[in-house]
């Protein structure tokens, strides 16, 4: 794994690198990237952008950045898309063996660097509370819901999960671990705490590593991202079960189905359609995931 580095080099080893995967994000980077300059910590840290493929004026914004904090550094990650090889390629080049990824999309509160940094002094795995109120409308809200930002996460009540946007991690882990399977799009962060259990790493949850979750909310981009998080629960549900966990039924989201058809006359307002698109999204990707991966789950 490879990628070019543009921004200053430090010859010397940091207490934390913030990895930024980003691709074509040139309209919400600079929002995050405020938020982390304006921050302030004890150890010595960085943020590193990884460029992957984008197309827009990515690179360009962070390039003006970098030329006015020597904190940022562009790395291009050009061999293949998408956010798991994006990360581990920020991982390699980062020059601290602390670790905190967040997403070019959103925005870190006010000390999460702080939060994150002091965390990983202590712990091996880290997350912290992911809002969605402060970015998103509430109509928006309403459709995609709030997330419990007092406990860690978890899937099916199975195992604890991480936030991919929201993850300190040691790098040694990280290795061990294996890194982010390429294979999932999306859910990728809960394909990737399922192998932290399989390795008994312990989560900590940091209440102070808060960050703001921005939602997609035009409806052809509720539909995609739904179809994505659909298509990704065959494949993690069939791992989970190798793993010896015993797996939600295959049957477990059957009342979505009848969700839709009860909720088909909410297609005439704007709200009641992004909500219904969210859902059939979901229900339509999972069962395409389904098919694909030869594992049923629906």
């Amino acid at each position: 794994m490879s990628g070019q580095v543009t921004g200053h080099v430090f010859s010397w080893a940091l207490d934390l690198s913030v990895v930024i995967p980003a691709h074509n994000v040139a309209d919400t980077l600079g929002e995050q990237l405020d938020a982390l300059l304006g921050q302030e910590w004890d150890g010595e840290w960085e943020i590193l952008v990884v460029d992957n493929r984008s197309t827009d004026g990515t690179a360009a914004l962070v390039e003006r950045y970098a030329s006015n904090h020597s904190r940022i550094r562009l790395v291009h990650a050009t061999e293949r898309a998408g956010p798991s090889y994006s990360r581990a390629t920020g991982i390699e080049h980062a020059a601290s063996d602390a670790i905190a990824l967040c997403d070019a999309d959103d925005v870190v509160g006010p000390r999460w660097v702080r939060a994150m940094g002091d965390a990983l002094r202590e712990h091996r795995v880290v997350t912290g509370p992911v809002e969605t109120e402060t970015l998103n409308p509430a109509w928006l809200v309403d459709v995609r819901g709030r997330l419990d930002i007092t406990r860690c996460r978890t899937w099916y009540d199975l195992f604890p999960v991480v936030a991919g946007g929201n993850l300190g991690i040691r790098r040694e882990v990280f290795a061990t671990v294996g890194g982010f399977d390429d294979r999932f799009s999306t859910s990728e962060d809960h394909e990737f705490s399922l192998r932290l259990w399989q390795h008994n790493e312990s989560i900590t949850f940091e209440p102070d590593a808060l960050l703001h979750y921005r939602y997609r909310a035009s409806p052809r981009a509720l539909w995609e991202q739904g179809n994505a998080y659909g298509a990704s629960r065959p494949l993690l549900r069939r791992n989970v079960a190798e793993a010896g966990i015993v797996p939600p039924p295959r049957f477990a989201g059957w009342r979505s189905w009848v969700w839709l058809v009860s909720h088909s006359p909410g297609l005439r307002s704007p709200t009641g359609r992004a909500r219904w698109l969210w859902v059939a999204g979901n229900r339509v990707g999972q069962l395409r995931g389904s098919i694909r991966d030869r594992t049923l789950f629906l």
